[in-house]
């Protein structure tokens, strides 16, 4: 079954994981309602009327821990945002769709794959943030039986840095196997992702973004499986127009994404891509993203994937 195809004929189990994220979802987002409606009438969009205090190393433990999230407004200067691959490195309360579409795969089984991804965000103060997600992927075979599904996992970020001009947080995640298609190792991960500022340097609302992951699987294996990877991922992105504009927040970016086996029978192997793509924000509370990987190194594994993203702020 494909993601184009009818939706009431999904299989059960993918239809139990989207209706149990939606009800957290309908919790939340009723939670969040009901918090907005007892402060003040000054504070909208979850942006306050004042400046809030920056997020240092320095006042770790000090600030941020009591504080009620709001988002850190940085006016018409150059916004921090989330984009296809990089990590995130900002606290955020919104429900994400991720799509991605596969062609030109290498794989002697599989000749394209589509896969749909939903996530849950909850900041609960200004340093931490829990989130979930559930995939379901859908694999085309290329001379047998197609192939198809779901997984899901739990994730937290903690915000390190938040000042104007820069920001960092330290993500850890872990991602069950999906036994549908024969994985049998649970994935766990810390990684560093971070934000600057390039205005101050003349290069206008362009912002620096990176990431730096390392990747430890569990499970059962042999001594040629691979236990440990890390992911790494550089980019930049400009914004064209304001956040006030129909289009708000009109930007493009670019992506440069590594992945490199520390261990078992392909250790040193890289794969990098690079990930053109553009987003913007309607109605101050969607964010619609597009893109495409396109290999750039390492063992070809595809053509191409298209990727398509949709963001709900709450």
């Amino acid at each position: 079954m494909k993601p184009h195809d009818l939706l009431p004929s999904f299989d059960t189990k993918p239809a139990f994981l989207i209706c149990l994220l939606s009800a957290l979802l309908c919790l939340f987002h009723l939670g969040a309602q009901g918090a907005e409606d007892s402060q003040s009438k000054a504070v909208t969009g979850g942006v306050q009327p004042t400046a809030l205090s920056d997020l240092t190393l320095g006042n770790f433990f000090d600030e941020g821990w009591s504080q009620p999230w709001s988002k850190f407004d940085r006016g018409d200067g150059t916004p921090d945002m989330s984009l296809l691959r990089v990590q995130t490195n900002f606290l955020v309360q919104l429900f994400r769709l991720d799509t991605a579409f596969e062609v030109g795969r290498t794989s002697p089984a599989f000749s394209q794959g589509e896969l749909v991804t939903g996530t849950l965000e909850y900041a609960l103060d200004r340093r931490f943030m829990p989130g979930l997600f559930v995939n379901q992927q859908w694999l085309k075979g290329r001379n047998g039986p197609d192939d198809e599904g779901g997984t899901g996992g739990v994730f937290s970020r903690v915000q390190l840095i938040e000042t104007r001009q820069s920001s960092l947080a330290l993500v850890l995640k872990m991602t069950l196997p999906d036994r549908d298609i024969h994985e049998r190792l649970t994935d766990w991960s810390y990684a560093l992702a971070g934000w600057e500022d390039l205005a101050p340097l003349g290069l206008g609302r362009t912002g620096l973004y990176y990431h730096a992951q390392h990747e430890i699987y569990t499970g059962p294996g042999t001594a040629e499986t691979t236990r440990n990877d890390t992911t790494y991922d550089i980019s930049l992105a400009t914004t064209w127009t304001s956040p006030h504009a129909t289009l708000a927040n009109l930007s493009t970016f670019v992506e440069a994404y590594g992945k490199t086996l520390l261990d078992g029978e392909h250790k040193g192997r890289t794969n990098v891509y690079v990930t053109p793509g553009f987003r913007f924000t309607l109605g101050g509370k969607h964010v619609l993203m597009f893109g495409v990987d396109i290999p750039a190194g390492g063992p070809r594994p595809n053509d191409e994937l298209f990727r398509f993203t949709w963001i709900a702020n709450f």
